[in-house]
């Protein structure tokens, strides 16, 4: 079954407001079909982002959420489903 994998940055807030971008591209998300066979080494994704200028932005309290998103990938099989395969799950860091 393939994967379809979304990454949301600074998701909170309106994508013209967003705090955090993708180096690549200088976009707030992500998303990519994964591949997967029986047999088929792990997969690995790094992406680097970066905090925008803090003068380009007024909000400079409110937490920075990200979510990662993995869903079965739409196929003639699942009938546009799209499945997600595990609900929600909060982890949260603080750095100073």
């Amino acid at each position: 079954p393939d994967l379809d994998a979304e990454l949301q940055l600074d998701r909170l807030k309106p994508k013209l407001s967003r705090r955090v971008l993708l180096l690549q591209g200088h976009q707030t998300s992500w998303h990519q079909t994964l591949v997967l066979a029986i047999g088929m080494s792990p997969l690995c994704h790094n992406l680097t982002a970066y905090l925008r200028d803090k003068a380009d932005f007024k909000d400079k309290l409110s937490p920075i959420v990200t979510s990662l998103s993995l869903a079965l990938a739409s196929s003639s099989d699942a009938r546009g489903l799209g499945l997600v395969l595990y609900g929600d799950t909060l982890v949260q860091a603080q750095v100073g």
